[in-house]
């Protein structure tokens, strides 16, 4: 997926329009609309990272380098792994791997 696609998924999801947005993020509608269409490209990393801090996505998944969306997520389990001591570790990975394992309930 395209940035232009990824931006009008994620407004669309919002239920934002192209003025809503614009005034987010504190550019013209109409630039949204450029950006949109893939006419355009945000010359400023600084209003990237206004639209993925909108969305609360990462950057590489605004840009359709990464399927990954839910970065606050990620990184708060990450963070909470890293501070467990090595046994613990080990439990919750054998746990999270049961999990994924575990066959869905019908």
């Amino acid at each position: 997926m395209t940035f232009s696609d990824r931006l009008r998924q994620l407004r669309q999801e919002k239920r934002m329009t192209q003025v809503s947005l614009g005034q987010a993020v504190d550019i013209s509608p109409r630039m949204i609309s450029f950006y949109e269409s893939g006419n355009h490209f945000p010359r400023d990393e600084i209003i990237l990272k206004r639209i993925a801090d909108l969305f609360e996505v990462s950057l590489d998944y605004l840009l359709g380098h990464s399927d990954l969306r839910e970065e606050a997520s990620l990184k708060k389990l990450c963070a909470a792994y890293r501070a467990l001591p090595e046994a613990d570790r080990r439990t919750a990975m054998s746990f999270v791997e049961f999990l994924g394992e575990k066959k869905p309930r019908t």
